[in-house]
């Protein structure tokens, strides 16, 4: 249905480039972003404002130790560190707290809070649905919208019985609409998602979730054709190394990469390549199988790429990255047409490994990223 810019480190400037005009939303960074400054660049959009719908996400999920700007919000107690998570009342005057902020600030929506656990059992999904069905109240009183926040971790759904079990506790909420977050920890930023009996299991899972909920899955990059295909309603992705998976660490890491290196998106290969490598594809003609108007920037970066001057482009990187996710995530509209981006996909990288024969500099460029997702999808559509 929709695609939403998700924010985090200095992403407001996106929305003044012509890739706003295909967003429907928003998601706000508290960890980047105090209310303040929040609030003034809300401001600053001026008549744009009303393009979009505002997703408050007050983020207290995030690790302790990296909290940003979250201290700056109310909802952010001096007690966040040490208060007892698992005291319902302790969440319902957080949600007090966010529905103020969001009121404050003009947002459309927020996401329920949520917390991230040790051990993910029933009874930990059943509590963030009570926080988030008050949360719900406390907002419609407001006129704003609530997404039931959930923090999954990928591995907690290979069990045969568990997307069945959790989906129908999360299914019980009174809110209509889930802020899906697959936890990832154990591979590194930037690489792609390859264990394909949890992939086929989220995507079993979204399906559950879709017959009765309107599903937005965030921290997306490529892997949106799954979630898309398995029947997410919406996305939300940005500047792809600030959100390129979600894990604990994220805050920490983007502080530290994605400033200097550029990556051109292969909207072929599903993936991130570097410059001497989308320039060696182009010398094979490569590029000539796309479509250019339909993603400007991609021809704006060719021809940086293409005249040798060096100049930068890390800015056009992002554009042209979340060019591609918008226009995606709009093509995808049933299971056949996720699964046949993939077997396109498939296809390609059959090529470049076989006939064009040529290395990544990143080893885990390789294709089997998109093999893995195309037997996931197989499997988890037909559970």
């Amino acid at each position: 249905m929709a695609m939403y810019l998700q924010l985090g480190h200095d992403s407001w400037n996106l929305l003044e480039e012509s890739i706003g005009e295909n967003y429907a939303g928003i998601v706000l960074s508290p960890v980047n972003d105090g209310p303040a400054y929040t609030n003034d660049r809300l401001k600053r959009l001026k008549g744009a404002r009303q393009r979009y719908e505002v997703i408050l996400d007050p983020q207290l999920y995030n690790p302790a130790s990296q909290k940003g700007k979250l201290s700056e919000w109310k909802f952010c107690t001096s007690d966040f560190e040490t208060a007892d998570k698992s005291d319902i009342s302790w969440w319902n005057n957080r949600a007090i707290e966010i529905v103020e902020e969001a009121s404050t600030i003009g947002a459309n929506a927020i996401c329920s809070p949520a917390f991230l656990d040790r051990k993910y059992s029933n009874e930990y999904y059943r509590f963030i649905v009570d926080i988030a069905d008050n949360a719900r109240r406390l907002a419609a009183a407001n006129g704003i919208d609530t997404l039931l926040t959930v923090v999954i971790p990928l591995y907690d759904l290979s069990n045969d019985n568990r997307p069945a079990e959790i989906a129908s506790i999360l299914s019980s909420s009174k809110c209509d609409r889930i802020y899906l977050t697959f936890l990832v920890d154990d591979i590194p930023q930037r690489q792609p998602l390859r264990d394909q009996s949890a992939l086929a299991a989220a995507v079993y899972f979204i399906r559950l979730l879709s017959k009765h909920m309107r599903v937005q899955v965030s921290f997306c990059a490529h892997d949106l054709v799954l979630w898309k295909s398995a029947g997410a309603a919406d996305i939300s992705s940005g500047k792809y190394m600030n959100v390129r998976r979600f894990s604990p660490s994220r805050w920490a890491e983007e502080e530290t990469e994605g400033r200097i290196i550029s990556y051109w998106n292969d909207e072929k290969l599903l993936t991130l390549t570097r410059d001497q490598e989308a320039l060696r594809l182009d010398r094979e003609g490569w590029h000539s199988a796309i479509n250019l108007a339909d993603n400007p920037v991609s021809a704006e970066i060719l021809a940086i790429l293409r005249s040798g001057t060096g100049k930068p482009w890390l800015k056009l990187s992002w554009l042209q990255f979340l060019h591609w996710c918008s226009a995606t995530e709009a093509k995808i509209q049933d299971l056949q047409t996720g699964e046949q981006i993939l077997e396109n996909s498939y296809q390609d990288w059959a090529k470049v490994i076989n006939d064009v024969r040529l290395l990544f500099t990143d080893r885990f460029n390789d294709g089997t990223h998109v093999t893995g997702w195309l037997n996931a999808l197989r499997e988890g559509s037909k559970r």
